[in-house]
């Protein structure tokens, strides 16, 4: 074999290689896309219940008034919630949540500290009591 023949060789392995690998990737990202869209159904499941148990309870408890709207209030949000999730892709949320940011960069600090500060709480758990 001449030295030409094998840099044909190696080069034809590198790209099978390269071919190989992004088939695995193309393959990966379909499952995972698969998976994230499974999570996304189970969310929008668990979202419509919860509003449909926020109310029954409400009726359940005998609420009126100001405190059965407010519960009315609370159950359309997690109904809008589940709207949109089913209505939109991964892509559609993503631009939603830069023009938010891009919007409100204030808020979306402030929210971020808090839900930091919330997480840091609870991995924290009991460590402070030593």
């Amino acid at each position: 074999m001449t030295g030409n023949g094998k840099h044909d060789d190696i080069q034809d392995r590198a790209e099978k290689i390269a071919s190989d690998a992004a088939e695995s990737l193309h393959d990966l990202g379909r499952d995972a896309r698969g998976t994230a869209e499974e999570v996304k159904k189970q969310a929008v499941k668990l979202l419509n219940n919860a509003a449909d148990a926020i109310r029954r309870e409400a009726r359940q408890a005998g609420a009126k008034g100001e405190i059965r709207d407010s519960v009315d209030g609370v159950a359309s949000g997690l109904e809008h919630a589940a709207h949109y999730l089913k209505k939109n892709s991964y892509e559609d949320m993503g631009e939603d949540v830069a023009k938010t940011v891009r919007k409100n960069p204030l808020r979306t600090l402030a929210i971020i500290f808090v839900v930091g500060v919330i997480i840091g709480m609870m991995l924290r758990g009991d460590d402070d009591r030593r």
